[in-house]
């Protein structure tokens, strides 16, 4: 049986089939197979679009055969990005996936949310700095959360849960002062230095004073 190639248009799609209008012929095919990598126990899926301009391998009569893949038209042009070195898919949202790999670099543009999902462990391991950014809320949740090294805590961070450190040093700020906000109970096993006055429910250590009592070698009741 002869075979020949032919183009068209896309007209219909379902799951792994598409049918084909060819114009010259004015004839639209039947379901015809779109090829692809793996259909066994490893697939891919990404439908052709309907319009899109395809390349088919036909026997003589257009009764049978397969899709070889789309093509680009004056239509629809190439990827004015396109690069010797660079591996890129466009969605029709805007989201970008490119590996540049002049650049060794790897990047994910997503219009829309990122989820991650994996049944082991989720590892990064970063050769210099490591970076996250978000533009409301940043959320960790885990049993437990181990840091370790210097950490550094620029604005407001809210802890929910028991909180273990080696050491904290809190540094003066931009207005010129460091401060620490603690709402709840705080247990300490060792003694507390400081250079400054400290006051609780009010009373300062330093500059409190007690009344109705005299010199001498008697012991004063608590501050009031």
């Amino acid at each position: 049986m002869s075979t020949e190639l032919k183009y068209g248009i896309v007209c219909e799609v379902k799951p792994g089939f598409a049918r084909i209008s060819f114009e010259d012929d004015d004839i639209v095919s039947d379901w015809l197979p779109v090829l692809r990598r793996k259909t066994k126990t490893q697939k891919e899926s990404w439908q052709l679009d309907i319009n899109e301009h395809v390349v088919c391998l036909m026997d003589c009569h257009c009764e049978e055969g397969v899709v070889i893949g789309a093509i680009h038209s004056d239509v629809d042009t190439p990827d004015s990005n396109e690069h010797p070195a660079k591996f890129r898919k466009i969605f029709s949202d805007g989201t970008v996936i490119e590996y540049d790999s002049e650049a060794h670099k790897l990047t994910v543009d997503v219009k829309g949310d990122l989820k991650a999902t994996t049944s082991g462990d989720s590892e990064i391991d970063a050769a210099t700095n490591l970076k996250g950014k978000a533009g409301a809320k940043a959320i960790i949740e885990a049993p437990a959360i181990e840091l370790t090294g210097m950490v550094k805590i620029t604005g407001a961070t809210t802890i929910v849960g028991a909180l273990t450190v080696g050491a904290i040093s809190v540094s003066a700020g931009s207005g010129g002062g460091g401060t620490m906000d603690i709402e709840g109970d705080m247990n300490i096993q060792g003694k507390i230095d400081a250079t400054g006055d400290v006051t609780a429910g009010g009373i300062s250590v330093k500059l409190h004073k007690h009344t109705g009592v005299q010199t001498g070698p008697g012991v004063t009741g608590p501050p009031q």
